[in-house]
């Protein structure tokens, strides 16, 4: 498989390859650890580019930066910044000479499928991402999803466009249920959130390992056979899935089924793990109360999609982490 680690201690790592001992336990610097930003010349990325001492930064816009460079051919790691597609990756790669890492700018790096499948599987060298940087931009935004249903926000707007005084129960979400689809950075910070107004916390993960959760976080965790009683026992389910072949569809007509009538779904992992037909039909029949979608399976999210126009859906356009300080939390992460 491909071999994801943590962006800093790679960095870390690399970082004392550089260095000759000498006696007495000192070390020289060796030479200078070329990296290539494989982005668009101009791009918001490079003004929060970090100094580094034993590190020089290259921006690399496509192939023909490297023809008849020689210097520019022995960088020995490459950032990823999208839109960089992955064939223009895969073309810059294999014309280095001997690349030692990989690193995404953004957390998910499913978009690097062609180029992992092609070059990464089976091999030592490392790729890491940008895991940590915006977990808690995306926990705002699942948290702010959960107060809007909640807190009926879009009736509170027509009574204050109707002039209409209306007196109704005002609904709290402490001692509700919310259900968290993943486990990660991401969601352990929804969780954070989730208990500080009193939320009851359950989660959906691969690995029941209780050491991956020392804060306690979580009330009770279920293993991928046990997902329907996430579900099913959630006023809110918050997924953070990662897209992989393994969750492509993950949370479908069964899934969606089992939610209460009152339920809320929000996907801040990735588009290609819901089903969105089988999200509109719960949609349409009532199955579910309502769903906040900061990601879709096609991006943009085609004006023709039957999720748009809909009172009871909220769609942003995967920009739920595109914060001011997006690029310098990017550059701290790696």
């Amino acid at each position: 498989g491909v071999n994801l680690l943590r962006a800093g201690k790679f960095r870390k790592f690399l970082h004392r390859g550089m260095c000759t001992k000498l006696r007495g336990g000192a070390t020289t610097e060796q030479k200078e650890t070329l990296i290539a930003i494989v982005c668009k010349e101009g791009h918001e990325v490079l003004k929060w580019k970090p100094d580094v001492s034993g590190v020089k930064f290259m921006v690399v816009e496509d192939e023909k930066a490297l023809e008849g460079n020689p210097v520019a051919q022995e960088a020995e790691a490459v950032i990823w910044v999208p839109p960089v597609n992955a064939s223009t990756l895969t073309t810059i790669w294999e014309r280095l000479k001997n690349p030692k890492w990989i690193h995404s700018f953004f957390v998910g790096v499913d978009a690097l499928a062609p180029f992992t499948a092609k070059h990464l599987i089976n091999s030592d060298v490392p790729l890491t991402n940008a895991r940590g940087a915006f977990s808690y931009s995306l926990a705002e935004y699942a948290m702010t999803s959960i107060l809007y249903f909640n807190k009926e926000i879009t009736r509170i707007q027509k009574n204050t466009a109707d002039k209409n005084w209306e007196v109704f129960l005002m609904n709290v979400v402490k001692g509700k249920t919310l259900g968290l689809i993943g486990f990660g950075d991401i969601n352990k910070h929804t969780a954070r959130l989730a208990k500080a107004f009193g939320m009851k916390v359950i989660a959906l993960r691969r690995s029941l390992n209780k050491s991956d959760d020392p804060e306690g976080l979580a009330d009770e965790v279920y293993g991928y056979d046990d997902r329907l009683k996430v579900f099913a026992e959630s006023d809110f389910v918050v997924s953070a899935l990662p897209g992989t072949p393994e969750t492509k569809d993950f949370i479908g007509a069964p899934e969606l089924k089992a939610m209460k009538k009152t339920g809320v779904f929000i996907n801040i992992g990735r588009g290609i793990t819901v089903d969105e037909d089988a999200l509109c039909k719960a949609l349409d029949s009532k199955q579910i109360a309502g769903a906040a979608l900061d990601v879709f399976k096609t991006e943009p999210l085609p004006e023709s999609s039957p999720l748009w126009g809909r009172h009871n859906v909220l769609v942003t356009a995967h920009n739920a982490d595109y914060v001011a300080d997006y690029f310098e939390m990017g550059w701290k992460v790696w």
